[in-house]
């Protein structure tokens, strides 16, 4: 069985598989989801690297994970989440997901259901997130999490937009906005 990050209503982060690839790679290959990531369409190579990159990592807790995204109601995979290496104890968000999954209320689901998760069963002290200014949909989610705008900052020699929530201003994201 793998090893399951969290689960929220609708979702399980799960550790990946190897006979994931094929699932993974119809998502990562539509150019529509590299939009606004200057990355390239994955090939199929590419994405049994990555799960094979991910799953020598064998991550065990939530302080740093790669997870795939799977949707309960179908159990199919939809995309990818986790926590990337940033500064010290404060690492950087991501998810991606397949075009027929945007705009349903996904990332933010699967965001706080992060946040809050990294922020009770670890020490890190913030989270954030690299956002591409024409990204307005990734920016209306950051907001949604209650995520703070820094502005425009260099990262990776590109101007993104950075958000950063801190432990200690965290509220209580399931009744936000009420």
């Amino acid at each position: 069985m793998n090893r399951i990050y969290l689960e929220t209503e609708r979702f399980y982060l799960r550790q990946w598989k190897t006979d994931d690839a094929e699932e993974l790679y119809k998502i990562m290959s539509d150019s529509r989801v590299h939009t606004f990531t200057g990355d390239s369409p994955w090939t199929l190579e590419g994405t049994k690297g990555y799960i094979g990159y991910i799953l020598e990592k064998d991550f065990n807790t939530l302080e740093s994970f790669h997870a795939a995204c799977v949707l309960k109601a179908t159990n199919s995979i939809i995309g990818l989440a986790g926590l990337n290496p940033y500064l010290p104890k404060q690492p950087e968000i991501e998810w991606q997901f397949g075009v027929p999954f945007w705009g349903k209320g996904y990332a933010t689901e699967i965001g706080k259901a992060i946040i809050e998760s990294v922020f009770i069963s670890t020490d890190i002290e913030a989270i954030y997130c690299m956002v591409n200014p024409e990204n307005k949909a990734s920016m209306r989610v950051m907001e949604k999490l209650g995520m703070a705008s820094l502005g425009l900052c260099d990262f990776r020699g590109e101007q993104d937009m950075f958000y950063i929530i801190e432990r200690n201003r965290l509220q209580p994201l399931s009744t936000a906005g009420i």
